[in-house]
């Protein structure tokens, strides 16, 4: 099985691994959610209303490498029962913290979600990646991130 065939088989994801309405409901009354940063966004995904950060733009350009189907804003913001945009979010949030060292708080404030949320797809991509297969891809993403962001940063420059 190819790390391609891999990701889009038909493995269950954890029930951890997606944030149910309650929870969204739970979070937004709580005032657990942080606050959106200034607009200084990407104007495709201002009208989703999330900022998105170089580097997060990097960890997505990565994973739309074998979630070719998924816009960047499907993986960004995945739709609710889409359950490969969500795994796809998954590992770009997984990319942003192991490979490129962002804090979990500001993952939490770039996705508009709670530490926890952010907590369980990290565990979620963590145990995925215990799959010879899910691992291979896994790399292949974060070759692909990293190159992105090499030369997203060269251009700031």
């Amino acid at each position: 099985m190819t790390g391609d065939e891999f990701i889009f088989s038909h493995i269950p994801l954890p029930a951890t691994s997606l944030p149910d309405a309650s929870e969204q409901a739970s979070d937004a009354a709580d005032g657990d959610r942080p606050r959106v940063a200034d607009s200084e966004t990407v104007p495709a995904l201002a009208d989703i209303g999330l900022p998105i950060s170089p580097l997060f733009e990097a960890a997505v350009t990565g994973v739309q490498l074998r979630f070719k189907h998924l816009s960047k804003d499907d993986i960004i913001a995945p739709p609710h029962q889409w359950f490969d945009a969500a795994l796809a979010r998954q590992i770009a949030l997984h990319l942003l913290h192991r490979e490129f060292d962002v804090p979990k708080r500001a993952l939490a404030g770039e996705i508009v979600r709670s530490r926890e949320a952010v907590n369980r797809a990290l565990r979620t991509v963590d145990e995925r990646l215990q799959d010879e297969a899910f691992a291979s891809s896994y790399s292949a993403i974060k070759r692909h991130a990293i190159k992105s962001a090499r030369r997203k940063t060269r251009l700031k420059r």
